[in-house]
């Protein structure tokens, strides 16, 4: 660690995503569909197989997503018990991480809810990581309560892909126009 361990990963550290030949190299090169067009495609063929599905009236085949939505909900009606990786407030949880940031542990679920796992110390390489990520997302979080953009523009600036690949004035330049699409969501002192 640290390495590139998935297409996700890749997201939270500057070395992996900065140049096309690194996409090649680690395989990312599917990346195009996590584009807002590449998902927009994938959307418009999804419907377009369902509609075909309906309209030959084939039973519609049901398969589980890997999302923990309805494994937990099955647990706690059930109370059959359940292992998962969930997101919680960190209460002693991780350590070497700040009281009360959001951290993902291992969870029982059962009828008594979410019982997360007790990690302890990350190494510190792992926790120097987490907690670059977490002054991020203070930033933006601050940026929203506050409204200020200010704080959305470091925000962008300490995340490591656009870090990686773009200077402060595109940086700006990709703030403004995130801020003018998105206008209507945003709190009056951020439009």
């Amino acid at each position: 660690f640290v390495t590139e361990s998935s297409r996700h990963m890749s997201e939270y550290v500057p070395y992996f995503r900065k140049r096309p030949e690194l996409i090649e190299q680690f395989l990312l090169t599917d990346m195009g569909r996590f584009t807002v067009e590449g998902r927009v495609k994938e959307r418009i063929d999804q419907d377009a197989e369902l509609k075909q599905t309906l309209a030959s009236a084939q039973q519609i085949p049901v398969k589980h997503s890997g999302e923990y939505g309805s494994i937990i909900i099955h647990s706690l009606e059930t109370g059959v018990l359940s292992r998962i990786n969930g997101n919680v407030k960190n209460k002693g949880m991780i350590t070497n991480l700040q009281e009360g940031c959001c951290v993902e542990v291992p969870c029982l679920v059962d009828r008594a809810g979410l019982q997360p796992t007790v990690v302890g110390e990350l190494p510190p390489q792992c926790a120097a990581l987490d907690r670059a990520f977490l002054n991020e997302v203070e930033l933006t979080v601050r940026a929203a309560l506050e409204q200020r953009r200010d704080h959305v523009l470091q925000a962008v600036a300490l995340d490591p892909n656009a870090a990686a690949t773009l200077s402060l004035s595109q940086i700006e330049a990709l703030v403004d126009e995130m801020l003018a699409a998105e206008r209507e969501m945003m709190p009056e002192g951020l439009r």
